[in-house]
């Protein structure tokens, strides 16, 4: 969020008013209350359309339910509190100030605008306070998400959560029931790119993440492990059941080609296929896929390899 768009329609609306006030203090030394109320009415109509038609990005950060997140939640609430205490208290000095010029018959613009001015400093820096405060949020929110959340391209579980999920199977002393970690890898990515283009490429990765999140089973994790590389843990089957799931996530990715600008794109997978052990580390289990894919490629790519 950048520092402007703390609190947009407070500043907008702080900027409008100065700015019509300049504007005629230029031409007349006083105002009656009237005219000014109306001038505070365009001000806020101004600042209000200028708000909505904005491009401020307003979108929720989204991540698991954990307690690190209400305990940000709470700080969001409690900084949000103070940052309505000190506006309303702002609010109280305008009241006061549109009182003061209610009792007399006409407005001295040069005193208004001084007063009006002070209170805009107020507030600016009531904005910037509230302004570090969101920036330090959104610090922390973006370490969480690092954790917790998802790939930001594909929607899939990140190289993190991968290392936190096979950390929990691991640390058991023996696995409970056969689980397998398929590497899979987008042939001949870089010529994608090459040849349509960057766009097209992140097309790509979306299009097999999804492929590969509708084929698995409940239960089935797909992580996006880096580039154009993805991992996804198969639990409780048998190597059979691990081959076939292989096999049909290839027979997918060939019969289903992602379209970009009306023009079709060839994808075809290579998948390396390895059994988490007793006594497995994380380091061995990508190492044997890593070895099972390189030996897909090196075989002419689209097929499955395995290596126990």
């Amino acid at each position: 969020m950048e520092t402007n768009q703390a609190n947009p329609l407070l500043e907008n609306f702080c900027k409008e008013l100065s700015f019509h006030l300049e504007s005629l203090s230029k031409r007349q030394a006083t105002i009656n209350p009237a005219e000014f109320a109306e001038l505070i009415a365009t001000a806020t109509h101004e600042a209000v359309e200028s708000y909505v038609t904005g491009e401020y990005d307003l979108r929720a950060y989204r991540g698991n339910t954990t307690e690190e997140y209400k305990d940000l939640a709470e700080k969001s609430i409690a900084s949000y509190s103070l940052t309505h205490e000190r506006i309303g208290e702002i609010s109280e000095q305008q009241a006061e100030l549109l009182e003061e010029t209610n009792s007399s018959t006409l407005i001295n613009l040069g005193k208004i605008t001084e007063k009006f001015s002070d209170i805009q400093n107020h507030l600016s820096d009531e904005v910037l306070r509230a302004n570090d405060v969101i920036q330090g949020l959104l610090a922390q929110v973006k370490t969480l998400e690092v954790k917790t959340s998802l790939d930001p391209l594909t929607k899939a579980y990140n190289r993190y959560a991968l290392q936190e999920h096979l950390k929990l199977i691991l640390e058991k002393e023996k696995v409970d029931f056969e689980i397998f970690a398929l590497m899979i890898d987008i042939d001949n990515f870089k010529s994608i790119n090459d040849k349509f283009g960057h766009i097209a490429g992140d097309k790509v990765l979306i299009f097999i993440s999804k492929l590969l999140k509708k084929t698995l089973r409940e239960g089935d994790r797909v992580y996006r492990f880096g580039g154009e590389e993805f991992i996804i843990i198969l639990n409780r089957t048998d190597t059979e059941g691990a081959r076939l799931v292989a096999e049909r996530l290839l027979n997918l990715c060939r019969n289903n080609k992602p379209l970009f600008q009306n023009q079709q794109i060839a994808v075809t997978l290579s998948i390396g296929l390895t059994q988490i052990i007793d006594g497995d580390t994380i380091d061995a289990i990508i190492e044997r896929s890593d070895i099972a894919l390189y030996r897909a490629k090196n075989n002419g790519k689209d097929r499955l390899e395995m290596e126990f």
